[in-house]
């Protein structure tokens, strides 16, 4: 794939083949009569927006009509960035059971906009504090959702 076009038609089609996986599954998914709102939820709706955005990207790059750039493949510096990224997804999925989804997502955020934006260990921090924040708000609180709490569970 050397085309912006090629790429992206591609991409929509593993994106909306991903979606429809992760809805097959969550249909599978039983919920307790007990609790307020249903295990499935979450997963039918991120496969739904997975399955539509991936379905508009292949879709808006098969009608484009104009000229097709190239896709420039990273130099040296691109890659190890790429695997930097890789590595601390791997390392957030590795410690997000002991340190939980908010704390975790705080950390992650918080290094990715550090280390990919630029932007000054304060204010990435602040973002970071402000993503898992909310985190904990939304879909731990507020959602009841059996994400890892973490210390904040205990």
């Amino acid at each position: 794939m050397r085309s912006q076009r090629a790429g992206d038609i591609a991409s929509g089609i593993f994106l909306s083949l991903l979606g429809l996986v992760v809805v097959l599954a969550a249909l599978q998914i039983r919920g307790a009569p007990d609790i307020a709102m249903h295990p499935r939820t979450l997963p039918l709706i991120l496969g739904w927006t997975i399955g539509i955005a991936g379905g508009t990207l292949a879709l808006r790059a098969w009608c484009y009509r104009g000229t097709d750039r190239g896709v420039a493949w990273p130099d040296r510096a691109g890659a190890l960035r790429v695997l930097i990224t890789l590595g601390s997804l791997a390392a957030f999925l590795l410690f997000l059971e002991p340190l939980g989804s908010p704390l975790g997502t705080s950390l992650l955020v918080g290094f990715l906009v550090w280390y990919l934006g630029g932007y000054r260990p304060i204010s990435a921090g602040l973002l970071g504090l402000a993503t898992g924040g909310t985190i904990y708000l939304v879909f731990i609180r507020l959602l009841q959702l059996s994400f890892p709490a973490g210390p904040l569970g205990r």
